[in-house]
């Protein structure tokens, strides 16, 4: 028998009736059912009827966007970061600060908003998400590719304090945790800059974590626990006067080059390969590349646009991505960051030459083999008479 060959019933001799006259019968009883009990015949329970009639399972209604109602306190994201973003569901509040809601003690490490810094839409989404659900973040990538400026920039925007530390490999604990100090022929315990973000509640950037010292690293590893509290081990007192628990708006995000797996391309001599108890206490994990070239011109021509033209901008950040990719393949020991290009524009500003500019910035850091690699590319982009 053909697999569209109808069947027909061997007890009663009659065919089946088709899904088609199923369909309009229940539609028919459903919208009678509404009629009777005066319901809006639109409404998702004729589907639900429908459904059951026919033998079908019901689907579930399809979920709708609610209006989110901001406190005093929000704004939503695409405003904060001032870029429309491609979609309502990716829109969100975040909590933006005043100065009244800080400690003094604290007021003076909120950060000056740079109208001319460009935000990634992203990344910045991603990090204020995660602030607004109190997760610990890890954001690395290549040096030189912002990290740390987008971190600052977010707290500026949001009002938050910043305190910032670069960790080294012979770096003591005192830096981070405090110490006691000799003051007035008596010993007092003074702060550390871990200890006073955790105490007054600001955005602690822990960059370089990845060369921290396993003994310091260890030593914030409850810290980075959910609800987790920093354990002052060299401070006089108890144990309960030894313990700090974070202030509600205390936030961590550790910066670094690699992701705590260590470096095996030999651009990042002295990372560290990280317990992998600590990285799992990283509740978001955020990779920085450098900025698209769009991005990065438009971010020059917003502070040196009388300086320097849009194509003049865009050869520049031309030259500076031959240079980074030459980096990552480990043609040269240094990269060229927007910190090197806006210095670049800088001298331009007071009538110093690019070609020098550029020398002074950043060919003369290099060594004799990699500086003539870099002058070939400089001369590929702007030719042979460039001044």
């Amino acid at each position: 028998m053909s697999e569209f060959e109808i069947k027909v019933d061997p007890v009663t001799g009659t065919s089946p009736p088709r899904v088609e006259d199923l369909v309009k019968k229940a539609l028919k009883e459903a919208l009678e059912k509404r009629k009777l009990g005066k319901a809006t015949p639109l409404s998702t329970g004729i589907l639900e009827e429908l459904v059951e009639a026919i033998g079908v399972p019901a689907i579930s209604p399809i979920p709708f966007i609610t209006k989110v109602v901001l406190l005093d306190s929000q704004k939503f994201l695409s405003d904060v970061i001032g870029t429309k973003l491609g979609s309502v569901v990716d829109d969100f509040p975040v909590t933006i600060y005043h100065k009244y809601d800080w400690d003094e003690r604290i007021l003076p490490f909120i950060p000056v908003v740079d109208d001319s810094y460009i935000l990634d839409k992203d990344l910045s989404a991603n990090i204020l998400r995660a602030w607004e659900l109190n997760e610990k973040i890890l954001c690395y990538g290549p040096t030189g590719a912002g990290k740390s400026s987008l971190i600052e920039q977010l707290c500026a925007r949001t009002s938050r304090p910043f305190i910032r530390i670069n960790c080294t490999g012979d770096m003591d604990s005192s830096m981070i945790f405090g110490q006691l100090t000799a003051k007035e022929g008596s010993t007092i315990w003074v702060d550390g800059c871990a200890t006073e973000a955790v105490k007054y509640g600001a955005v602690f950037a822990w960059d370089e974590w990845d060369v921290t010292p396993p003994e310091i690293s260890m030593g914030l590893q409850w810290l980075l626990e959910d609800n987790g509290k920093l354990m002052l081990k060299e401070m006089p007192g108890t144990t309960k006067d030894k313990q700090i628990i974070p202030h509600e708006h205390f936030r961590l995000v550790a910066i670094g080059n690699t992701q705590g797996q260590g470096d095996d391309t030999g651009a990042h001599s002295g990372t560290n390969v990280q317990n992998s108890a600590t990285l799992d206490r990283f509740g978001t994990a955020i990779y920085v590349d450098y900025l698209q070239p769009t991005v990065e011109v438009k971010m020059i021509l917003n502070k040196w646009k009388h300086v320097i033209s849009t194509k003049a901008a865009q050869e520049l950040v031309k030259l500076a991505n031959l240079i980074r990719t030459g980096y990552k393949a480990g043609q040269f020991s240094l990269t060229v960051s927007p910190r090197s290009l806006l210095n670049i524009c800088k001298k331009l500003s007071f009538n110093c030459s690019l070609k020098t500019a550029f020398e002074l910035v950043y060919l003369n850091k290099l060594s004799d083999t990699q500086r003539k690699v870099a002058s070939e590319l400089f001369r590929k982009v702007y030719g042979t008479n460039e001044t």
